[in-house]
């Protein structure tokens, strides 16, 4: 069911403007744990540019605070099927000089509805489901969670899995 999620996903990616995103819905292989921040933690401490978040500017070294794993936050959310909506809205609306397309095809909103189908049903299926926000942290480095320049990241944590919804944009 997964591989169906991704491939309407990317459908209706594909009908968007959105050309330089990597869109994803992906599970997430996270250490074992007490709490699902700390794993995340754990899993990101394992990627360099999170272990060391640190550039160089100017012979200088400069803290990239969307690299610092304090700074990771999960906002709790009680509605799964409304914040899908609203991501879904501000990506089909968003727009830079760099996109493939100025407006979305005749295509898109019946693949936007096969992606919420599907991925309602999926995570409907899941036992004691939670949804989290990603926030805080630049998952650009974290390819299982994020992978792009700018995104949203939406976490469900179920009995026995993760998984991460992104939707994301990079030039």
């Amino acid at each position: 069911m997964q591989e169906k999620v991704n491939s309407y996903l990317n459908e209706m990616q594909e009908e968007s403007p959105n050309c330089g995103g990597q869109y994803h819905f992906t599970k997430v292989n996270l250490p074992h744990g007490e709490n699902l921040i700390n794993r995340l933690k754990s899993y990101l401490l394992k990627i360099e540019a999170y272990k060391v978040p640190l550039v160089v500017i100017d012979n200088e070294q400069k803290v990239v605070e969307g690299r610092k794993v304090e700074n990771l936050k999960l906002i709790p959310i009680q509605d799964f099927k409304s914040l899908i909506d609203v991501k879904l809205k501000y990506w089909r609306e968003h727009r830079t000089g760099l996109d493939c397309r100025e407006e979305l095809t005749e295509f898109y909103y019946s693949k936007e509805k096969l992606f919420k189908t599907s991925i309602f049903e999926f995570l409907s299926s899941r036992r004691d489901l939670k949804t989290y926000k990603l926030e805080g942290i630049d998952t650009y480095f974290a390819h299982e969670i994020g992978g792009d320049m700018i995104g949203d990241d939406i976490l469900f944590e179920s009995e026995k899995e993760i998984y991460a919804l992104h939707f994301g944009w990079s030039s």
